[in-house]
């Protein structure tokens, strides 16, 4: 079941759980990476044969100047879940797809290319449609550990609607339950890195996220007493699992603190191995409905989501969409670009 998911699920398992769920953060990036009249941007960005600094660059650039243009948000960043974080967490994650090297230094150069491009638009009081917008971040990067930083910040965005819903229903608990259990590492690993309040070392919204560690959220959670009865179920099969791992089953990793139960039979250890769950619109529905983030994501867009290829570069990455509605078309027969899912 594409829902269902345990502490070991990989990151597909929980991009398709993310998204099957409609967690606050993934539909804003799928909203963004939204069919989209891609050279309307071309004198900011380069056309595609002559591109500012390279093709990736240009497709992030036009992304990120399509969802100001049509979104009117501020860049407020006393505002208790940001979009504009979330918006320069995706840019950065993009370039960092898309530039096959890997290499930081190569990134960096491409974002701060960006963000000359996207700082010209956000402070030209002449430009309705972009100023006093979303600015780059570039600071959100100092750190190589960006990539736990924005999972953080995405946890947080998502963990405050997964918990009013995990403390009402029983139906797809143990899912929620597995899913904020999955991010004790994250937190596990800033507090050996962020023992103090460190400005300068920690990320800025460190302490907001503090009131959301896994380890007094999940008590909680309405499941909370089968969960812990499961895993110690599990735990003897978890360790059949370490010492054969060819058996291709998922299992939660044991806490120091559990003991494994001798009486378990069998059947019941490997019965208890798969979280199946039915998945229920109830909970589904209520997903990203309770924060102002939420709220924009559904009134801010609506425009058709389906991902295609960019443009006729033969790499792979690219390729030319079909005809796509899009309302702030200017012709019927121009092409239209979007991203595969980040």
């Amino acid at each position: 079941m594409p829902g269902t998911i345990n502490e070991d699920s990989g990151e597909l398992q929980l991009l398709a759980f993310s998204r099957e769920k409609g967690l606050t953060s993934r539909k804003f990036y799928d909203e963004l990476e939204q069919n989209f009249k891609f050279t309307d941007y071309d004198v900011y960005c380069g056309t595609a044969i002559h591109p500012k600094h390279s093709i990736p660059l240009r497709h992030v650039c036009a992304t990120i100047l399509n969802y100001l243009k049509y979104n009117g948000v501020s860049d407020n960043d006393n505002d208790e879940f940001s979009i504009c974080k979330l918006l320069n967490y995706w840019a950065y994650n993009k370039l960092n797809d898309l530039y096959h090297s890997k290499k930081k230094s190569e990134i960096d150069n491409a974002y701060k290319v960006l963000e000359n491009i996207w700082k010209e638009r956000v402070f030209d009081s002449t430009n309705a449609d972009y100023y006093k917008k979303c600015k780059p971040d570039i600071v959100l990067f100092d750190h190589d550990d960006w990539k736990q930083r924005k999972e953080l910040y995405e946890y947080y965005i998502d963990s405050g609607p997964i918990i009013q819903t995990a403390e009402r229903y029983e139906q797809d608990c143990d899912n929620y339950y597995n899913y904020v259990k999955n991010k004790e590492r994250l937190y596990k690993y800033f507090e050996k890195h962020c023992p103090t309040d460190d400005a300068i070392n920690c990320p800025s919204f460190y302490n907001k996220c503090k009131m959301y560690n896994p380890k007094d959220v999940l008590p909680r959670f309405i499941c909370f007493d089968q969960m812990k009865k499961k895993e110690l179920t599990q735990q003897p099969a978890s360790q059949a699992h370490r010492a054969h791992p060819g058996s291709g089953v998922f299992s939660p990793p044991l806490s120091n603190t559990e003991n494994p139960n001798p009486s378990t039979s069998t059947g019941a250890k490997a019965g208890n191995v798969f979280l199946g769950v039915v998945v229920t619109s109830m909970a589904s529905g209520a997903l990203y409905k309770f924060t102002p983030l939420g709220n924009m994501l559904r009134n801010g867009f609506g425009r058709n989501n389906n991902m295609r290829n960019f443009n006729g570069v033969d790499n792979g990455i690219y390729g030319y969409a079909p005809e796509s509605f899009y309302p702030y078309s200017g012709g019927a027969q121009e092409h239209y670009i979007g991203y595969h899912p980040a």
